[in-house]
């Protein structure tokens, strides 16, 4: 058993496609409407990020409870360009950034012996953002992991990610329609899911002394990069 209680440093990293489950666009009064309202031919992409501190406590051999805080910044791009409509150069290519804290928790359940071990991290988070607009992030992910143990409680494996994210943005953006035209308001609403359900990843955990533990994880595949590190100091 390793002691009870970890104190630690998160560093998280998840680049992934994503699909657009609602889009909605509406213009002022006597303004013609935006066809906008179907989302084929859009690719969206995100690229985010969360540094923060972890609390977690092994209540029984096989079930450690965590919580974290952190902050979390990130860019979801819009490219309408694949729709092929005649759109003005401001709305060809939407950035919605964002930053703010992002806090949660979860669990890990474990099994094994000496030489092998399977494991199962569910974390579960949710975000206070500031984007600029109406924004909103949240997250639940399942690790799995399979690997084996080596020297003094050291370990590799394979396993992976599976996130099921809501993300939802809205807002007005002002356009310029050009000549005759000039500045319109233009309101939007998006909600976004992701597009890769399960993504491989491969990590380490080496032990230093008694008390202080590094995790490094990296994964890839299909539409979405993962990355991971951890550093924790462990006490009773």
């Amino acid at each position: 058993m390793p002691r009870a209680f970890g104190v630690g440093l998160d560093i998280v990293r998840v680049d992934q496609e994503l699909t657009i489950d609602r889009l909605s666009v509406t213009t002022p009064p006597g303004f013609p409407p935006l066809p906008l309202d179907d989302a084929s031919g859009i690719v969206t992409k995100s690229d985010v990020g969360n540094d923060g501190i972890k609390f977690d406590a092994w209540l029984l051999p096989f079930f450690n409870v965590f919580g974290l805080y952190g902050q979390f910044d990130g860019d979801t791009d819009v490219d309408l360009r694949g729709t092929m409509l005649p759109l003005p150069p401001d709305l060809q290519q939407l950035r919605i950034s964002y930053d703010g804290d992002v806090y949660g928790g979860g669990f890990v359940l474990a099994a094994g012996n000496d030489r092998w071990f399977g494991s199962l991290v569910a974390t579960f988070t949710d975000t206070d953002l500031d984007s600029g607009f109406s924004s909103s992030i949240k997250a639940t992910t399942l690790q799995p992991r399979v690997g084996l143990r080596y020297g003094n409680n050291n370990e590799v494996w394979l396993g992976g990610y599976w996130i099921n994210a809501d993300e939802s943005h809205s807002g007005t953006i002002n356009v310029d329609f050009g000549p005759g035209v000039g500045i319109v308001p233009i309101g939007f609403e998006v909600d976004l899911s992701q597009s890769e359900g399960f993504s491989p990843a491969i990590g380490t955990h080496v032990t230093f002394g008694e008390s202080w533990e590094l995790t490094l994880e990296i994964g890839g595949g299909g539409d979405r990069d993962t990355a991971l590190g951890n550093l924790t100091y462990r006490f009773e």
